[in-house]
């Protein structure tokens, strides 16, 4: 198949996925009503009917675009991808979030922070926020008893956003689906500097998951996964004490981006890490008034082993020692991390090295899952497939969908444990048949194997 064919294969599946989207969550009493699914958690339920039909879209978009050529420039399958990539994320925007209600935080955060009090020191429930406390916002919030887990970058965020907004859910949402376009572009820069075909950005920017999380949910993700690419993007150009601050910025939106951090540091390490060091600190000045409360609810996150959802390797080996205290797991899992993160440390490091050390330390949390493995998660591990393809992350990042049936009431009879079967069993043995193959020939068996000659290797 030509370019051009494959640029207007392209468009009709846009085109076939703009209904699904379109009509988002009222499928469900749709679905009810014709006895497909039951009225317990239906729109839970109805979300896996939407997602599966939008993979299979997505996956015959993803054959196109893994065989495109980094040489072929074709500017109208880039408009294509972008086109649908604003499209599908407009579409999910307006209407009210469905499968979390962490956003309800970010709002209430904002709020708070907009009335003069600091957002660490009391929890929503306190009688000293009871003016506040509403049935739009603070009645559908989570954790209501518990203080904030957001560091400071995601509070001066809620607060800008209040300010632009007040008390606005889909202006939440509208400003994440920005930055989540943003991202787009700058993979798509990220790529063409690698000499990659740009097409390769619709793996992110047309991921069911990707889109729904961001725009339908606006995860705090969507925001934080900007800046992770800006930085790799400046790291690329050489631009490294900007790629630090921009990584740092991530950081300070979501904890996560900090774990990447020996991977970009590739020279000048000291001096590097002096500058994430002050620009994540210094974002925390305007509510250091609260004192030792500025960590909020993360430490009881960790130490509360009620906090743990969708486990995988560790309630494997849960199940294989059952008398270990599951804080061993979770300590040897962190030492793992911690001595990888060492070895990258301490290696040397080109550009594309730089880039897989990333994508391991972002992977390795996520395959031990130590402590919750939440659908939206998956978030981090995607946009480094339109560099790394794997048929293993692929599989991974829609089956942990089926997570989301722990919050449909009747529907995961007989129990939990076939939803973590097929969400890991199949991951695993794709990942380990991926690296056996990997070593053991240099041809791509897997239909994800690109024709063209890569300068990086896969996980």
């Amino acid at each position: 198949m030509n370019n051009a064919r494959r640029t207007i294969l392209l468009g009709c599946l846009g085109l076939a996925s703009i209904p699904v989207y379109a009509i988002n969550f009222r499928v469900a009493p749709i679905l009810v009503k014709a006895n497909l699914i039951s009225s317990s958690g239906a729109p839970f339920v109805s979300f896996l009917y939407q997602v599966t039909v939008l993979a299979i879209i997505y996956l015959i978009a993803l054959r196109c675009v893994l065989r495109w050529e980094a040489a072929d420039r074709q500017n109208g399958a880039v408009f294509v991808i972008l086109f649908f990539a604003i499209v599908f994320r407009l579409l999910l925007v307006p209407g009210r979030p469905v499968l979390s209600t962490d956003i309800y935080r970010y709002v209430w955060d904002g709020r708070v922070q907009a009335h003069g009090i600091n957002p660490y020191r009391y929890p929503p429930a306190d009688k000293a926020l009871r003016s506040l406390q509403d049935k739009d916002i603070y009645s559908r919030m989570n954790r209501q008893a518990s203080p904030t887990i957001y560091p400071a970058g995601a509070q001066l965020l809620f607060r800008a956003l209040n300010g632009l907004k007040r008390d606005s859910i889909s202006g939440i949402k509208g400003a994440d689906a920005l930055f989540d376009t943003g991202s787009v572009l700058v993979l798509m820069a990220i790529l063409s500097s690698l000499g990659m075909a740009r097409e390769r950005a619709l793996i992110y920017a047309w991921h069911p998951l990707v889109v729904f999380e961001c725009a339908s949910s606006g995860h705090l993700d969507g925001f934080m996964l900007f800046f992770v690419l800006l930085s790799f993007l400046l790291m690329i150009r050489k631009r490294t004490i900007a790629s630090l601050g921009s990584l740092a910025l991530a950081a300070s939106l979501k904890l996560y981006p900090a774990i990447i951090l020996p991977a970009v540091l590739k020279e000048k390490k000291l001096r590097g890490l002096l500058v994430f060091s002050i620009v994540f600190l210094s974002l925390y000045l305007p509510y250091i008034g609260v004192g030792k409360k500025i960590v909020g609810f993360l430490p009881q996150y960790f130490e509360n082993p009620d906090q743990s959802f969708n486990l995988g390797l560790k309630a494997y080996l849960e199940k294989l020692l059952p008398n270990t205290n599951p804080l061993v797991w979770t300590g040897l899992f962190a030492a793992i991390l911690l001595c990888a993160a060492g070895w990258i440390w301490i290696s040397h490091k080109d550009t594309c090295a730089a880039l897989r050390f990333s994508y391991y330390l972002t992977a390795l949390p996520i395959v031990f899952t130590a402590s919750s493995l939440q659908p939206w998660y998956m978030l981090w591990i995607i946009p480094f497939l339109a560099i790394f393809p794997s048929p293993a992350w692929f599989y991974l990042s829609f089956a942990v969908c089926l997570s989301y049936l722990a919050y449909a009431p009747g529907q995961m009879l007989p129990g939990w444990e076939w939803v973590r079967f097929v969400e890991y069993v199949p991951f695993f043995v794709l990942l380990a048949a991926q690296v056996l193959a990997q070593r053991k020939s240099k041809a791509g068996w897997f239909p994800w194997e690109t024709r063209e000659k890569r300068q990086t290797s896969e996980f």
